[in-house]
């Protein structure tokens, strides 16, 4: 109680307070290992989705912005799912295309590098090498790193 006689809400709900927000985190923690458990089939299907969009690249069945447009609205979504499903890498990769783009806009040699990406994405997920991805995941990286002719970071 404070001086004029009323109950200090934040003492007399502190506890509460903490609980409520416990359950909400375990429960949440717990949702997020259900899909955790699906993302390896949400990203095979983007990685798809991102080869069909290279291919009509190749094929000029589309503009080249809005593919590329398309690109990184699919890269986006990965960057931000890859770590908090336990995939850091796809989630670093994702980056490293979306930087990819944005630094060759317009050059047609980009192409390959962000097929390298793909591939290098589909290997991690197609091999289940989430966390640092143990040797599998470093060589991926290795090779991607090759195509790029630089550090992934």
């Amino acid at each position: 109680m404070n001086r004029s006689g009323r109950q200090n809400k934040t003492a007399a709900n502190g506890s509460a307070a903490n609980t409520i927000n416990a359950d909400t985190f375990h429960r949440a923690e717990e949702a997020v290992g259900k899909l955790a458990e699906q993302y390896r089939e949400w990203a095979q299907s983007d990685i798809e989705m991102l080869r069909d969009l290279l291919a009509k690249l190749k094929a000029g069945s589309a503009d080249r912005d809005d593919i590329y447009d398309e690109i990184r609205a699919i890269v986006h979504d990965m960057r931000g799912q890859g770590s908090t499903f336990g995939y850091p890498l796809i989630t670093r990769i994702a980056r490293s295309i979306s930087c990819t783009i944005k630094e060759g806009s317009g050059d047609d040699s980009i192409d390959a590098l962000v097929q390298a990406h793909i591939d290098a994405m589909a290997n991690i997920v197609d091999n289940n090498l989430g966390g640092d991805g143990g040797n599998g995941g470093a060589k991926a990286i290795e090779v991607l790193e090759a195509a790029l002719e630089r550090p992934l970071d």
